[in-house]
């Protein structure tokens, strides 16, 4: 293909720039997102209602609550996953089958990999839904 490298013609000048949108349209289709699977620290939410964003949605705090608000303006609770679970004193010990007991700080770390399996499951399946190799 021959492209004028300096073209005069104003309608020359937009062919060119609609052909370089549409291939740049087309490379942004092909490009993934690139999934956010650990931070460096925990995230704050503040709670605030920001205003709905076209084209996407926004993720935000309410009450301790996770929100979203979709580009349409509809407002979304996101469910909590599982129950919430005291943290047991660390003197205490609970006994295990077999007579063996566990601390607080044995529990709360068990809990912390309980959290981690869970965390890798839904990025699993999202990576899935993702890539539409299960339905949603």
């Amino acid at each position: 293909m021959n492209v004028d490298q300096f073209p005069t013609d104003q309608n020359r000048i937009i062919a060119a720039l609609e052909r370089r949108i549409a291939d740049l349209e087309a490379l942004v289709r092909q490009t993934k997102g690139t999934p956010i699977l650990q931070a460096s620290g925990p995230f704050f939410l503040p709670n605030s209602t920001p205003a709905a964003q076209s084209g996407g949605a926004v993720v935000y705090g309410s009450g301790g609550d996770f929100r979203v608000i979709t580009s349409g303006g509809v407002i979304k609770q996101i469910p909590g996953q599982g129950v919430a679970v005291p943290n047991p004193p660390s003197q205490t010990a609970s006994p295990l089958p077999g007579g063996s007991t566990v601390n607080g700080a044995q529990y709360n770390l068990m809990g912390a990999d309980v959290d981690a399996i869970w965390d890798s499951h839904v990025a699993l399946l999202n990576s899935l839904r993702g890539a539409v190799y299960i339905a949603t």
